[in-house]
C-alpha cells in the first residue's frame, strides 16, 4: 500500500500559510524584545523565509504589528464572544468576559506578551495615523454593545460607553499579561462597581 502523495496548496493557500507563520514568528519576537527592537528581516529569518517575504506581506513594520494585535484578537476573540451572548445579567457577562481574557493571558503567555508590545507600538504613532483610534473604538464594539445593554436594562449606571469600554481593554491588553499573578476579582470588582447601577434604597 502506497501512502497517498501530499496534496500540493494553491498559490492563495501558500501566500496565506507564509502570511500566518510571519505573524506568528512577530508575535514571538515582539514579546521577547518589543516591536521596535525587533527588525523585519529577523521576523522573516525567525520564520525560515527571506526579508522579501515580509515586504511582500506588510508594507511596513505598523501593518505587522497590526496583524499581530489582530491575529491575537481572532484567537481569543470566539470565547469572549461565547461570554457575552451568555444568559445573566450585564454584570454576570462583564465579569465572565474579564475571566476569560485574564485565563486566556494565563494559558498563552507570549500572545499575551505579544499584544502589549504591539498595541502599545500602535498606541504611539496613533498620532502620526488617526485612523488607529478609529480602529480601537472598533475593536471594543463588543464591549460597548454589553455597556449599551446593560444601561437599556437599567443593570448599569448612566456612563460613556466608549470611554468605560477602551478603559477595560487597556487594562486587559496591557496590565493584565504585564502581571500574570494579577487577581480576576480585583479586575472584576473595579468595572463592577464603576459600571453597575446604584440600588434604590428600600
Amino acid at each position: 500500500m502506497t501512502d497517498s502523495p501530499t496534496p500540493r496548496l494553491t498559490r492563495r493557500e501558500s501566500q496565506e500559510l507564509t502570511r500566518q507563520r510571519l505573524i506568528e514568528s512577530a508575535a514571538m519576537l515582539f514579546a521577547g524584545q518589543g516591536v521596535r527592537a525587533t527588525s523585519l528581516i529577523a521576523v522573516a529569518e525567525n520564520a525560515g523565509f527571506s526579508r522579501g517575504a515580509v515586504h511582500g506581506n506588510f508594507s511596513d513594520k505598523d501593518e505587522l504589528a497590526a496583524a499581530v494585535v489582530q491575529f491575537v484578537v481572532e484567537d481569543l476573540g470566539p470565547e469572549l464572544e461565547g461570554t457575552l451572548n451568555s444568559p445573566g445579567s450585564a454584570n454576570d457577562r462583564l465579569a465572565a468576559y474579564i475571566s476569560a481574557h485574564i485565563d486566556y493571558c494565563r494559558r498563552e503567555p507570549v500572545r499575551a506578551a505579544a499584544i502589549i508590545a504591539a498595541v502599545g507600538y500602535l498606541s504611539r504613532a496613533a498620532a502620526a495615523a488617526p485612523s488607529y483610534g478609529e480602529r480601537a473604538i472598533e475593536s471594543v464594539a463588543d464591549l460597548v454593545a454589553l455597556f449599551e445593554d446593560g444601561q437599556r436594562r437599567g443593570e448599569m449606571r448612566d456612563f460613556d460607553p466608549i470611554t468605560m469600554a477602551l478603559s477595560l481593554r487597556s487594562v486587559l491588553d496591557t496590565a493584565v499579561p504585564a502581571h500574570p499573578r494579577i487577581e480576576a476579582g480585583e479586575i472584576i470588582a473595579l468595572f463592577d462597581h464603576a459600571t453597575r447601577a446604584e440600588e434604590t434604597p428600600q
